[in-house]
């Protein structure tokens, strides 16, 4: 398998999964709707976003956003991870993984020393950042008043 830079033509094979993907990742906190997914993607992408995927036989098996930003507490420049995002069929292989780990030596040679990513409470994947090294800096809370 091959994890590179995604050609125009592969980000256009991205976004086609831009709903499926704002449905798993928000864990039902967010109203998925195509409209929704595609500004989140064009926000990422106008704003000097990218993604590498994980590519074998010209089969996208998955793929990570990568983009820049500010520590929201230090004013400092960071690397941010927009979206980690692996195929159902291609799942439980280890792809994630590779995909983050290479995401984070691009981050390290474009000179960052922080990494953010946002992640919906209940979401899986946290197991997996948190073995690379993630680690919780602060959650957003929320009460529905009239429960």
């Amino acid at each position: 398998m091959n994890i590179r830079k995604a050609t125009i033509k592969e980000t256009e094979k991205i976004l086609a999964h831009a709903l499926q993907v704002l449905k798993e990742a928000s864990m039902g906190h967010v109203v998925p709707r195509k409209t929704k997914a595609i500004q989140h993607a064009e926000n990422f992408l106008t704003n000097g976003g990218y993604y590498f995927v994980a590519i074998e036989d010209n089969i996208i098996k998955g793929w990570i956003g990568l983009s820049n930003g500010l520590n929201y507490n230090t004013d400092e420049p960071i690397g941010f991870i927009s979206e980690l995002y692996i195929l159902p069929k291609y799942r439980k292989q280890g792809i994630a993984e590779e995909l983050l780990k290479e995401g984070l030596l691009q981050f390290e040679k474009m000179g960052y020393e922080q990494v953010q990513l946002n992640i919906y409470a209940g979401n899986n994947a946290k197991i997996l950042y948190e073995k690379i090294g993630f680690f919780e800096v602060s959650s957003i809370m929320q009460k529905n008043i009239k429960e």
